[in-house]
């Protein structure tokens, strides 16, 4: 039985985050958002549709007309899965080097995959076109912000990783790489620039299956083992010694985790651009449902940030159709002021 309705019982903690009954409850709520949300983004854009053809479509395609078939099958509902990979992607990278580097406003671009990422589109984007084809694209931006990731690891390893020199060198060469990025788009041609743009600032516009399938193996190899690595990530909020006297092999554990952040950060850059606000402020959203306690924020994070990408997408694409609005760009937007706000209320307690 439970005991007086805190905790469920032993017997039923098969995951981590349903030791408490708000925390599942939370979880549950959150999902159900997300669902509805997507039936919902299934609907928006310049050709409208309703909830009932949506089921339809989705349940007997033979039966509706092609046009219609087309339209939710190869452009919304590979747009709508991608932004839920997306945002369940960039949020837990964010969760990871927030509790990492024992630094609230660290961001999943902190060791440099976005720039490397970025710089490396721009490059192909703006100064050779047709060095690759349009789908060699995202694994061009993976490899880019994967190098830059390891590079910084590296200068920052000294008998291990201190999360201090992870952010001095991060922020260091993330500025150098900026400033790449900077000098591309003002010297590029116009048209390759605004390609370049369009992708940088976190747009969904070219979704397919086969980004929704990149991401998702991605997510499934960086992302799902998270769930099991809540016990981990606790005892590093308690300090390196604290740890190190709990067994856990601090310098192991830290690559492991800093390696999944990163590739869920390459993945998600690789395939919608940048959204760093994203992994910025969804940790904050779920920590207040969670706290401080991973077993629970972990998925509470992934979720937050897939109904952050959706929501802002959705926005994007139904406020001024047939105008679509980067999804990190009506994210920043919506979110930058209540992360103020968030942030003044904590430096006030």
């Amino acid at each position: 039985m439970m005991r007086a309705g805190l905790t469920l019982p032993r017997a039923y903690r098969l995951l981590p985050w349903v030791a408490r009954p708000i925390d599942l409850i939370s979880v549950l709520l959150l999902m159900v958002a997300v669902v509805g949300l997507a039936l919902y983004a299934l609907t928006v854009g310049s050709y409208s549709l309703n909830v009932a053809q949506v089921w339809q479509a989705l349940l007997a395609p033979e039966q509706v007309n092609s046009t219609m078939r087309n339209l939710l099958w190869e452009l919304r509902l590979p747009r709508v899965l991608l932004a839920v990979l997306a945002g369940a992607a960039m949020s837990l990278a964010g969760l990871l080097m927030q509790s990492l580097t024992r630094n609230p406003l660290a961001a999943p671009g902190l060791v440099g995959v976005e720039s490397g990422a970025s710089v490396t589109m721009l490059l192909i984007i703006v100064l050779w076109p047709a060095l690759l084809p349009l789908e060699f694209y995202p694994l061009a931006a993976l490899a880019g912000g994967l190098a830059v990731a390891f590079f910084v690891a590296l200068l920052s390893w000294r008998q291990g990783i201190s999360p201090l020199r992870l952010i001095l060198v991060g922020v260091g060469l993330t500025a150098m790489l900026s400033a790449v990025a900077d000098l591309l788009i003002t010297y590029g041609n116009i048209d390759q620039v605004e390609s370049a743009l369009m992708w940088l600032g976190g747009s969904l516009h070219r979704a397919g299956w086969a980004q929704v399938h990149s991401l998702g193996i991605w997510l499934m190899l960086a992302g799902v083992p998270l769930l099991f690595c809540h016990r981990q990530l606790n005892l590093l909020q308690l300090g390196e010694k604290v740890a190190l006297s709990r067994g856990l092999n601090v310098t192991w554990v830290m690559i492991s985790l800093l390696l999944c952040s990163v590739m869920l950060t390459a993945a998600a850059v690789a395939n919608v651009g940048t959204m760093t606000f994203v992994g910025l402020v969804a940790p904050h959203l779920a920590r207040q449902m969670a706290g401080d306690r991973h077993g629970a924020l972990i998925p509470l994070s992934a979720l937050v940030g897939a109904l952050l990408v959706l929501a802002g997408d959705t926005l994007g694409r139904g406020l001024f159709p047939p105008l679509q609005l980067p999804a990190g760009l009506v994210v920043a937007i919506i979110g930058a002021p209540y992360l103020i706000v968030l942030l003044a209320r904590q430096r006030s307690r």
